[in-house]
């Protein structure tokens, strides 16, 4: 699968991007940027599938929300993201589509490798704030960094898709009042 190229279909607004790598998409995945009702294409889009069924992908999970919907198949990076940004806790029902059991995401051997507090501004340190690498042990200190510049990433990224998608809502009411793209 590593020599294939892959075209993407994102659901939310019909997006195509590719050709890409399968190194991308794989990325792309780990990444939680690929939604259970994206479609893929490795044929020169000639036939399409939903993501879950690129088995590479791993999205084996169901997350059976607080209100009983259940969203996915997704895989471990969505449910991480999701339980990072406080979209879901620790008691959340998933279901494993491989083997269809059913067990809280505390249970889960990844849980104790999950981010467990919600992003924000608040809980993200940033500048000044970071103690003298020379103090202590500075592999550990330079780990701790990185993961929470990494997680400032992808706050900053969640606010960019969202800024995006209002953009692109906007977008396409201008053009459906005016009849022409906006300047």
């Amino acid at each position: 699968m590593s020599d294939t190229t892959w075209h993407l279909i994102k659901a939310a607004d019909n997006q195509e991007y590719g050709p890409i790598t399968t190194e991308t998409l794989l990325g792309w995945a780990s990444e939680a940027k690929i939604s259970p009702m994206d479609k893929l294409s490795n044929d020169g889009r000639q036939t399409w599938q939903r993501a879950p069924m690129i088995q590479e992908l791993q999205m084996d999970w169901l997350i059976q929300m607080p209100d009983q919907y259940l969203y996915g198949p997704t895989n471990v990076a969505t449910i991480q993201e999701f339980l990072a940004t406080g979209e879901i806790d620790e008691n959340v029902v998933l279901i494993n589509c491989v083997d269809a059991t059913e067990s809280r995401l505390s249970d889960q051997a990844f849980f104790g490798f999950s981010p467990h507090h919600t992003r924000s501004a608040e809980t993200t340190l940033v500048g000044a704030q970071w103690p003298d690498l020379q103090k202590g042990s500075g592999d550990a200190l330079l780990q701790q960094r990185v993961g929470l510049l990494e997680k400032q990433i992808v706050e900053y990224q969640r606010s960019l898709d969202q800024w995006e998608t209002s953009y692109q809502s906007l977008r396409q009411q201008f053009i459906e009042a005016t009849g022409r793209e906006p300047l």
